[in-house]
Formats: structure tokens, C-alpha cells, sequence
């Protein structure tokens, strides 16, 4: 079974229990980024790129995650936002993975990459 038919497979499964979506922006090749966990009910039929637009949006924002947005921001500049290699065209579920937190509870889970080209350099995916 391919990655992507195990990732079906998992959605299916886990599509019939309404799990939260854990969302995660990540500035460059940062290992934090700002998170939004959005409730079963509110992402299913919502593009990945509005629901990213909401979190970017959002203004109560602590001084850690002002930061975070601040560095998206800039990498946006010129950038682009990407799961996987790929752009987020497409729904939230398309791009989730299902995961686990150590007490067991599942939850679906999406990192998005705010990518900036190298200076002098450009953005192309294939």
C-alpha cells in the first residue's frame, strides 16, 4: 500500500469519528510554528487556505506567537504556503494526517511551511 493509500485509509477510518484538526504554520524551516486546533464540524468541508488565512488572522496572539505570525508574515512576502512539497490547494482533510497524543487521543494533524525563495533565487514546484 502507497503513502497516500495509507493516508486514505486512515482518513476513512477516522472519518467516521470527528476528530480535532491540529493545525501548525510554520515559518521556514522553523521548528515552531502558530497552531490552531480547530473543533469537529468547523474544517470538513473548508478549504486548507481559509483556514489558514483565519489562523494568520487571528489577534489575540501571545507575545511568542506575534513573533511566529511576524516571521510568516515575511516569509509570505514573496512566498508561499505549502504541505508536504505542495501547494494547499484543496480541503483540510485532503491534507491531514491522522496522529496520536501519548494519552491516546487521535486527532488530525496539518503542517504548512511558509516558504520564501533564496535571494536571487525563485519558488517553482513541479
Amino acid at each position: 500500500m502507497t503513502d497516500t493509500e495509507t493516508k486514505k485509509a486512515l482518513l476513512v477510518d477516522e472519518a467516521e469519528k470527528l476528530l480535532p484538526h491540529v493545525l501548525e504554520i510554520l515559518p521556514g524551516h522553523a521548528a515552531e510554528g502558530l497552531i490552531d486546533i480547530y473543533e469537529p464540524g468547523s474544517y470538513e468541508a473548508k478549504s486548507l487556505r481559509k483556514l489558514c488565512n483565519r489562523t494568520l488572522s487571528k489577534k489575540n496572539l501571545t507575545i511568542e506567537e506575534q513573533l511566529i505570525a511576524e516571521d510568516v508574515a515575511r516569509q509570505l512576502e514573496g512566498g508561499k504556503l505549502l504541505c508536504r512539497g505542495q501547494e494547499i490547494d484543496g480541503t483540510a482533510l485532503e491534507f491531514a494526517v491522522s496522529e496520536q497524543t501519548e494519552a491516546g487521543e487521535k486527532y488530525f494533524y496539518v503542517p504548512i511551511r511558509a516558504i520564501k525563495p533564496q535571494e536571487g533565487g525563485c519558488l517553482l514546484l513541479n
